[in-house]
């Protein structure tokens, strides 16, 4: 423990002369980010050792199919009450509730494993708990950040947290695997509830735990009733709709979304089956380049300068769209490596660029609420996306990635008719 907050110092003190790293000498913002560090960590073991147990209990994929499901429509369904909630209730309380929450549930899952009394519907059940308590603490994180950050810093504080979500994906897939073979499920279960009770405790020894609302029509009530709760959400809908540069930079972001989950997830393992030689191997190598790449981007974002951010966005979506297009022609394993490093690069920095833009650009009454829009807009259209993918590979694999790319093409030419709108001053809030 001496050791590990000597280097959380050094750490520190570093971070003064080096402008991607300054966020982190500010005390609550390293809470934070060694809180979520720990938290994404110990979600690699349950997304590891889920579809284990799963199959281990039942042996059918579809059953597996039907449980993440039941994870991803509750947290689709509450994602804007997340939102409107994060703007009432305070950023802060929210994740503390939240994160506390999912505690308990990961306890509770952990006890039902190691005394072999787990059920199918025992994971029905949580794994709906756990996609509704994650559609509050993810708007209510976004919302959160630019209350510790000072606007110079945000930029560099948001790559720090997507580097380290990307850097996680890339490391933790393996460890988990690892420990399930070794120790098993419920073992990687207890794993994960131990990181959510420690991020929960950085969070509730933070001394900033400014409210995301100072004078919004929830925060003044005192009471979260249902029909002030739908108000709320219907507000932030009508002002995320009635702002012009948020409109259209959701519409860009939901496009580029849209264009890429389908290729590479589908297309991806697609490449490997049918192009490429290796098959899985070649599929878990072009999985790695990705990781590595949004690592790459997230860490090239934090250097970037704050203005012209839709005239970034124009170019990466236009590069993103030629490299999709390419994609789909490339010969071997090595220039597909070569394409998705780029791609991943370019997209990493983008997730980092925007998620500044709407921090900076947003009423910080609404910043919950529009987050929470931007994120479900993004998860909406993954399974349509995932859809129309696999109809496309069956006329042609080439085709899918250029009608994708294609289509990215279209939203970087729509990115510049709305470039003006996205790259003006914010306007003033009153």
């Amino acid at each position: 423990m001496v050791a590990s907050t000597s280097t959380i110092r050094l750490l520190a003190g570093r971070a003064r002369s080096l402008s991607a790293w300054q966020p982190l000498a500010l005390r609550d913002f390293r809470l934070l980010f060694v809180g979520q560090a720990v938290s994404l960590l110990g979600d690699q073991f349950y997304l590891v050792a889920l579809p284990w147990l799963v199959l281990q209990l039942t042996g059918s994929g579809l059953a597996l199919g039907t449980i993440l499901l039941a994870a991803t429509v509750p947290r689709m369904i509450f994602l804007l009450v997340g939102g409107a909630a994060s703007d009432w209730l305070s950023p802060h309380r929210l994740m503390v509730a939240s994160n506390g929450l999912r505690s308990i549930v990961c306890a509770v899952l952990t006890v039902l494993v190691l005394f072999k009394s787990i059920s199918l519907w025992h994971l029905f059940v949580l794994a709906a708990a756990f996609g509704t308590l994650d559609a509050f603490f993810s708007p209510a994180m976004k919302a959160f950040i630019p209350a510790l950050l000072h606007e110079e810093k945000l930029l560099a504080g948001n790559a720090l947290l997507q580097g380290t979500n990307m850097l996680t994906k890339f490391i933790g897939p393996s460890l988990a695997g690892l420990l399930v073979a070794g120790a098993g499920t419920g073992f990687a279960f207890g794993l994960d509830t131990v990181s959510f009770v420690f991020v929960t405790a950085c969070l509730m020894v933070m001394k900033t735990k400014k409210p995301g609302s100072t004078g919004g029509e929830l925060a003044s009530t005192g009471s979260p009733s249902g029909g002030k709760l739908l108000s709320s959400i219907r507000d932030g809908l009508r002002y995320t709709l009635h702002e012009p540069a948020i409109r259209s930079f959701i519409i860009i972001i939901a496009v580029i979304e849209f264009a890429f989950a389908g290729p590479f997830t589908v297309g991806l393992a697609s490449l490997a089956n049918s192009r490429f030689s290796g098959g899985s191997k070649a599929f878990g190598i072009m999985l790695s380049t990705l990781g590595g790449g949004f690592l790459l981007g997230t860490v090239i974002a934090g250097a970037f300068k704050r203005s012209r951010l839709g005239f970034a966005t124009f170019v990466g979506a236009f590069a993103l769209g030629a490299g999709l297009v390419l994609l789909g022609f490339a010969p071997n394993l090595a220039w597909a490596c070569v394409l998705l490093a780029i791609m991943a690069a370019i997209g990493g920095c983008l997730q980092v660029l925007n998620t500044y833009w709407f921090q900076t650009r947003t009423d910080p009454q609404m910043l919950g609420r529009v987050m929470s829009v931007v994120m479900l807009c993004g998860f909406g259209l993954t399974p349509l996306s995932y859809v129309i993918a696999g109809a496309l590979i069956k006329v042609s694999l080439t085709l899918m990635f250029v009608v994708n790319g294609v289509f990215l093409l279209t939203a970087a030419a729509f990115c510049v008719s709305s470039q003006r709108q996205i790259d003006s001053p914010r306007p003033a809030i009153g």
